[in-house]
């Protein structure tokens, strides 16, 4: 019994150790991020547009937000942004339970969110996960909903050779023809081959945003469900107007030029690349005639917002492109160039040796904040409080080690005291 008492509080202390490290580390690093935000933001040396028009009237930044992220759009670098926006303003990221995604072939669950009772609570959503509105307004309250689209044959180029599907499928055809013999009869490809990441062969994007395969032929309901989301989603970004984009929503959700700058993430090597004729991209409208028309719209209604937006627009964007800029300029040694282990398939700048801290924030990727988030709010809502049980378990157990170890000395005490009755040994208290 010693040895196991031994043992167990052993144990206890090293967690009890590394629980308070983790603390210390997790302090330590938004301390730094902090402190070091404050220089991401660099007075402009041309531009005079330091301060928006009408930025002046909000009082309120944003603080609740669940991005829609799309595949192959541009999304891992909006997707980093508010993953880095939620942890600099201590916000709470819903994260997947398991992976970096919720789902990308079933809708969205409520369910599917790592939650200790904080369902309701959350702040920012940013992992990819069909859009559906009902069960996402249970994880956050009152949220601003946010997506963003891209030219449906550049979007369908990448996604076919990014997720490698004529390999999938078993297409035998080199470089620019595997997309070409895609095309030739993709219907046929679509219901007949169970190939990787197939949801994003046939119009991907508004799939993502809650339309079912089975519905992408009816126009009426390919009509309504763009009438839907122009009607709850408060902003859809461009990717071909990606800085245009992070500019409206700086303006439209009151935040600052440091909380939309930017490193590139996703970017795809030039070998994995299709070049893409008229006839291609004619048949690949056609093919994908649901996103084209989700496309046309938002593509208009993007202008109407610029429009809104004032004089000023075009000199916020000239700041925003020269900021964006000094910040690449500090951080990237642009001639140098490396794989990330994780995913061999896009290009990945390196740091230049003395960049500044906010550098590795800035160049991290979806994945590495999602995780990051994630065992947080693990430690705060389990490691913590189970720290602090083994912290009253060791008191508990030190507490009637010494009071046993007092009851035997005074056990002790009283032999020595003893008075015979009779035949009878008695113990006598004193």
């Amino acid at each position: 019994m010693a040895i196991l008492r031994k043992t167990v509080i052993g144990m206890i202390g090293v967690l009890i150790v590394v629980c308070i490290l983790l603390a210390t580390l997790q302090t330590t690093n938004i301390g730094n991020r902090s402190s070091n935000r404050r220089n991401v933001k660099p007075e402009p040396s041309t531009s005079s547009s330091a301060t928006s028009t009408s930025f002046s009237q909000c009082t309120h930044p944003v603080h609740k937000l669940i991005f829609i992220k799309t595949h192959k759009t541009g999304s891992s670098t909006i997707a980093t942004t508010l993953a880095r926006y939620a942890d600099e303003k201590g916000l709470k990221l819903a994260t997947p339970i398991w992976t970096h995604i919720f789902h990308e072939i079933k809708s969205f669950s409520h369910n599917m969110v790592l939650s200790f009772r904080d369902m309701g609570h959350f702040g920012i959503l940013t992992s990819h996960a069909r859009y559906n509105r009902k069960e996402m307004d249970m994880v956050i309250s009152n949220p601003k909903y946010i997506t963003i689209i891209r030219n449906p044959v550049k979007q369908l180029e990448s996604a076919y050779s990014y997720y490698s599907m004529a390999k999938h499928i078993g297409i035998q055809t080199d470089g620019d023809h595997e997309l070409q013999a895609f095309l030739k009869q993709p219907r046929y490809y679509f219901d007949n081959y169970n190939y990787f990441m197939k949801v994003q062969s046939w119009n991907g994007q508004i799939f993502d945003l809650g339309l079912e395969h089975a519905d992408h032929l009816n126009q009426t309901l390919v009509r309504r469900k763009i009438q839907q989301i122009d009607a709850e989603f408060d902003l859809v970004m461009i990717n071909e107007y990606f800085d245009e984009s992070l500019v409206l929503l700086r303006k439209q959700f009151c935040w600052d030029w440091e909380d939309i700058v930017y490193i590139s993430k996703g970017v795809r090597k030039t070998t994995l690349r299709h070049k893409i004729t008229p006839e291609l991209a004619a048949k690949i409208q056609h093919w994908n005639s649901a996103d084209v028309q989700l496309y046309d719209h938002f593509n208009r209604t993007f202008w109407e917002k610029i429009a809104q937006y004032g004089p000023n627009f075009n000199k916020d964007v000239l700041y925003f492109k020269e900021l964006r800029g000094e910040i690449t300029s500090r951080c990237l040694d642009m001639n140098s160039h490396s794989n990330p282990a994780y995913d061999k398939r896009v290009e990945n700048h390196k740091l230049k040796p003395n960049a500044p801290n906010y550098c590795k924030n800035m160049i991290s990727g979806t994945m590495q904040y999602v995780n990051w988030l994630k065992f947080m709010y693990v430690f705060h809502r389990l490691l913590l409080p189970l720290t602090l049980v083994c912290l009253v378990c060791v008191f508990m157990l030190l507490l009637c080690r010494r009071f046993r170890r007092g009851n035997g000395d005074q056990y002790r005490l009283l032999e020595l005291d003893t008075t015979y009755l009779g035949s009878d040994k008695k113990v006598v208290p004193i």
